[in-house]
């Protein structure tokens, strides 16, 4: 009797269908979530990166517009509180129109386009005049009219994915022909 008692255990040996069975469950809920963790990952890292492109592009095109307006000969331009035309400081014949159109700032030189910066929500690219740094804003100028000292300029940014609603507003003012030439 002992001998088939222990053989019986001999030939036991394995795992049983039950035991099989919660294993594979539990397996299931570990790569379920692990899943889940790994798209958000993902997801915020996708986020951080549109983000961070969307912040460079900005730095990049105020700083263009900051450097134009500070070098800026306000006797040869004109301006709307959506657009702005000038004559460059290094070649006077050569006009400079800034504006938007769609989700892009436009930098118009000498009539060919180049985009300044994209990602921009649409309508929100303005422009004030200021004659003194106390005064209200100017709606518009006209160099033979009036000539403002202060430009600001403001713009919203939204990346390239408006869906994750991501939104920076960016603005400043620029003292115009704070340099001279």
């Amino acid at each position: 009797m002992d001998g088939s008692v222990s053989n019986r255990w001999v030939r036991e040996k394995g795992f049983t269908l039950l035991e099989l069975i919660c294993v594979l469950v539990l397996l299931g809920i570990v790569a379920v979530l692990s899943t889940r963790m790994f798209s958000n990952v993902i997801r915020g890292y996708t986020l951080a990166r549109n983000s961070d492109a969307a912040v460079q592009k900005a730095q990049n095109a105020m700083q263009r517009l900051t450097i134009d307006f500070t070098y800026l000969d306000t006797s040869l331009s004109s301006g709307t509180s959506s657009a702005i035309t000038y004559n460059t400081t290094l070649n006077n014949a050569v006009q400079v129109m800034v504006f938007q159109s769609g989700n892009q700032i436009v930098y118009k030189y000498g009539g060919t386009n180049y985009v300044l910066t994209d990602g921009v929500k649409a309508s929100t690219l303005a422009f004030n005049y200021y004659t003194t740094y106390n005064s209200g804003a100017l709606a518009s100028f006209n160099s033979t009219v009036n000539t403002p000292n202060l430009i600001g300029f403001s713009y919203t940014m939204v990346g390239d994915d408006a869906s994750q609603s991501l939104s920076q507003t960016y603005s400043t003012r620029v003292k115009v022909n704070k340099v001279g030439y």
